[in-house]
Order: C-alpha cells, then structure tokens, then sequence
C-alpha cells in the first residue's frame, strides 16, 4: 500500500514539473497579437498560408498603445512608439528588419501615370508655377496631403526638414500656385480618377492600393515610377506604409517564435499577406499581384530610403 502511494506521489511529482517546465518554456502560451485593422485579414491569413503549429487559436487585437504582456508575435504597422513626424529607414529592402521586426510586406506610394503620357519631372512636380500636364492631388484625403507635405520638407534623399513651422506653413500653402488645378482642395479619390483616366496628360501621386482597389478594369494602362528627386549617384527615397512582426516576450530559447519567424520569412507566405491587405511583398521574391505592383515592386527593392509619415 505504502509502495503504491509511494509511486503515485512520485508520478504526480514528474507529472506537475512536467507542466511547469512546458509552461515556463513558452510553447504552450504563444498569441498573435494583431493591429485591429489587420485583424479580419490575419484570421484570412492564418486560414490560408497554413502556418506552423505552435500559437493559440483565437488572435488578440491590439489597440496600438503599449505592447501586450503575453507573450507571440505582434503584426502591426507601428509596433514601437515614436515622437518623429517622419520615420526614416536606409536600406530597408535589403535588411527587411529594424528594431527586431521583420518587414512582412507594404504599401509604397508611387506616380501612376498613363502608359502614353511622359513620366511627371522633379521640374514639374516642385514647381509652384505649375506647367504642361495636369498633376492631381485628392485634397480630401489627409494622407495625400500629408505626402505631399513631406516631399517638400525633404531636402535630400532620406534627409528631411523637422521644423514644425516648415511643415504647419507648407500644409497652409500647399494649393498656392498653379502646381495643381484649381479645387483640388476639395477632389475625392472619385475625382482624380475621373481626371487620371481621361484624354489629357496627367499623374497622381498615390499608395499602391488605392490603384489596386480601383474597379476600373481600364487601369491596365496606368504605369508607375517613384517619386521624381535631385539625387545624386542615382539614390531615391520610397514613401510607403509598413507591415511588421515582432516577436514579444520571448527569447531566442522559444523554438516555435522562431520557427514561424522563418515561415513568415518566406516569400510565398509574405505574398498570401500582401494579397490579403491588397499591398505587396517585401521578400525580393514575392511575387506581385499585377504588373503595376511588379513595377513598384521593382523599385522597391533599389530603393536607398524608406520613410513612413506618422
């Protein structure tokens, strides 16, 4: 009798270390903790790129102030705090990482134009006194003009101006001149198009998915460049909005961290996210969703600067 209680203490004992030492590992208790933007996408995500065992089921939303106190993976498109207007990257498309985050895929903002019309010159594009061609801007929409902004505010490639003032000033000024067409002030995304797909000569300055999202099937003949710059030995800046992973609350010991780290390094995974938010891949091997995202896609990766307008 002794001896059988003996060994059932003894199994308990092994049984409750057992568990402990499960928990303490880690493995047991990883989270996708997911901007809540992202969120309806990500569960699309997990549902198709079949990932690696190894996270809780249900994913946690994250309101975007301090980072969760759980510990997995968080995937959002500002992970770490920041008091800078304008986030500035040098050679991100070959790093694909900052800060301990992997670059999953992005949104880059480019001149789309149609493929009969000339490409939009630094000329033409910095000039108050406007010129021949129609440049449009939906002055609706805060993030155009936030763009617009800060490519004035950009005194080099990557290198930009961080007088409040500066930018206060362009922002009251910027539809001064002839640079866009009278009442852009008030043109919605509906109108640009209306304009961009006409008979005259015209560029916008754009995020990819915006053209991505336009019904038209007539956008077959839009083509792209990136912003046009005074930059020397080639070097070009790329505005674009960025989708991160960061592991959290974890060391490198957490085997199932890393092994879907490396499952969402892999350009077919990154291609099933970017087609999910309707961006593009990071990976230089993802494969694009059209030929306007392999054009952006292009310059994406010889890209010197990467920033991002807070």
């Amino acid at each position: 009798m002794k001896k059988t209680k003996h060994n059932a203490a003894i199994c308990l004992f092994f049984a409750v270390t057992g568990i402990i030492f499960y928990s303490c590992s880690g493995d047991s208790s990883n989270t996708w903790f997911v901007e809540a933007k992202f969120e309806k996408a990500w569960e699309q995500i997990l549902a198709n790129a079949n990932p690696p065992s190894g996270f809780v089921e249900e994913i946690q939303a994250w309101d975007g102030g301090d980072l969760p106190e759980g510990q997995g993976i968080l995937i959002a498109s500002k992970p770490w705090k920041t008091q800078e207007r304008i986030s500035v990257y040098r050679y991100l498309p070959y790093e694909l990482e900052h800060n301990g985050a992997l670059l999953l895929a992005l949104n880059p903002w480019m001149v789309f134009y149609k493929y009969r019309d000339p490409p939009l010159t630094a000329e033409r594009a910095y000039s108050l006194a406007g010129g021949d061609g129609t440049l449009l801007l939906p002055g609706q929409d805060s993030s155009s003009v936030d763009a617009w902004i800060a490519r004035m505010l950009q005194t080099s490639p990557g290198v930009f101006s961080a007088d409040e003032n500066s930018w206060l000033a362009l922002k009251n000024n910027l539809f001064s001149g002839s640079r866009f067409p009278n009442g852009s002030q008030t043109y919605t995304w509906q109108d640009v198009f209306f304009r961009l797909m006409g008979n005259e000569t015209a560029w916008v300055y754009a995020p990819l998915n915006i053209i991505r999202s336009y019904p038209n099937p007539r956008k077959s003949i839009l083509t792209v460049l990136p912003f046009p710059e005074h930059a020397p030995d080639g070097q070009y800046s790329l505005q674009a909005q960025l989708l991160w992973a960061l592991p959290i609350n974890s060391g490198e010991a957490n085997e199932k961290i890393q092994i879907v780290m490396k499952w969402l390094k892999d350009p077919k995974t990154q291609t099933i996210i970017a087609n999910a938010i309707e961006w593009m891949p990071a990976d230089p091997y993802g494969i694009p969703y059209d030929p306007v995202s392999l054009a952006s896609h292009r310059n994406w990766i010889t890209a010197t600067w990467v920033y991002e307008v807070e």
